[in-house]
């Protein structure tokens, strides 16, 4: 009889022990998934349906947290050699026809999505617009132009482009640029995306785009930390050293904007490295995660695309989402645009659960970083959050 009740016993806490450890597993599972932002191929209509297929079934099982559109697919001519400029010249559709595909596509990803869903684009402006004019979309000036005018206009016009953003369910834009201008910068001030030279013109119009942006309930990015526009090289290419251009003064535009940011505001941290501060690229370095907390900064850091040349040319995928995760960083974006796999945020997941399990990343360090994305989401406008709490 004693024996019979000890097997009971046993065989009952093995069963509660079993349901905690699936249902702790679920859990981590979740928090894994909302530090995933991928980029997909297909539009919701009939296009790649292999790839749109793929990402439907990231989106419902809650293992990606949010999905990043483009215009262009650029992935097969790079993987043939092609520089990105020149690829970029050649146009091969990718998630973006028109307005109403767009508005269709992101709502049935809403809607299969078991929590509210991150939808992201990068409109900055200028020549950096995935929605552009002949997709129906009214384009804005770039951040040079902006930055030439009075900031109340530069106001007006990110609230606009917001409240546009909303009709069609995207409810984070990869913007403003901090950056300081400088012409020889290929990938900054060679594409008018700095607001100006002038740090206090920066400030004044980073600001105003970034609560243009917030106060409709958009999510806006303060980018490149800790300052990419002195950069004489692209990361998107390889790496991209800034320690003897760089300055101290592009670190102010970030020390007087993040401390009072919107719970809407995240900062992005670039793939440069800055010698001055840390011999790794800014956004595998715990350093500089730090700095720009120290400045009183509380909210969702990002980072640049994962799938740059400046990290996987030197890291390879799994070394820097670990370096990327334990330096702080609270969500990797991973374009898949440089290169392609319809399966990326799937394979991105089970890399940091790997990575958890051999306990090269903490729990802990996971559910940080989730609490501060659901804080982030609660202040999303009212249409992009779907009725989902």
């Amino acid at each position: 009889m004693n024996y019979k009740k000890t097997l009971f016993w046993v065989l009952l806490a093995a069963l509660v022990a079993g349901g905690t450890s699936c249902s702790m597993q679920k859990r981590l599972d979740k928090q894994i998934g909302q530090m995933i932002v991928t980029g997909f191929h297909g539009d919701g209509m009939g296009e790649n349906t292999e790839g749109f297929a793929a990402i439907e079934n990231q989106v419902k099982n809650g293992h990606v947290g949010g999905v990043i559109l483009f215009d262009v697919d650029i992935s097969g001519l790079v993987a043939q050699g092609m520089t990105i400029p020149e690829a970029k010249k050649h146009i091969f559709s990718s998630n973006i026809k028109n307005l109403e595909q767009v508005k269709a596509m992101n709502q049935h990803l809403q809607d299969i999505a078991p929590g509210l869903l991150l939808i992201v684009i990068d409109q900055e402006g200028g020549k950096i617009q995935r929605l552009k004019q002949e997709h129906g979309f009214a384009p804005i000036p770039s951040a040079k132009e902006m930055g030439k005018g009075d900031p109340k206009k530069t106001y007006a016009i990110a609230y606009d482009l917001a409240t546009r953003l909303m009709e069609l369910g995207i409810n984070a834009d990869m913007a403003p640029v901090l950056d300081v201008d400088n012409p020889n910068s290929p990938a900054i001030g060679g594409l008018d995306r700095a607001f100006s030279d002038s740090t206090a013109v920066i400030i004044a119009h980073g600001g105003a785009f970034a609560r243009g942006l917030n106060d409709v309930g958009v999510i806006s990015s303060f980018k490149h930390a800790p300052g990419h526009g002195n950069a004489l090289g692209d990361s998107h290419n390889g790496y991209t050293d800034v320690t003897n251009t760089w300055k101290e003064e592009e670190l102010e535009p970030y020390k007087e904007l993040v401390k009072n940011a919107s719970p809407c505001a995240t900062v992005m941290v670039a793939h440069v490295v800055n010698g001055k501060i840390d011999t790794l690229p800014a956004s595998l370095s715990a350093k500089t995660i730090q700095m720009i907390r120290d400045m009183g900064f509380n909210g969702v850091i990002i980072s640049d695309d994962m799938d740059m040349g400046a990290i996987v040319n030197e890291y390879g995928t799994e070394q820097a989402i670990e370096m990327a995760i334990n330096a702080g960083n609270d969500i990797l974006i991973f374009g898949n645009n440089l290169s392609y796999d319809k399966d990326k945020g799937e394979k991105v997941h089970q890399i940091i659960k790997k990575l958890v399990r051999e306990g090269k990343i903490k729990k802990s360090r996971i559910k940080e970083s989730y609490n501060r994305i659901m804080e982030m989401k609660k202040c999303l406008g009212k249409q992009s959050q779907n009725n989902k709490r």
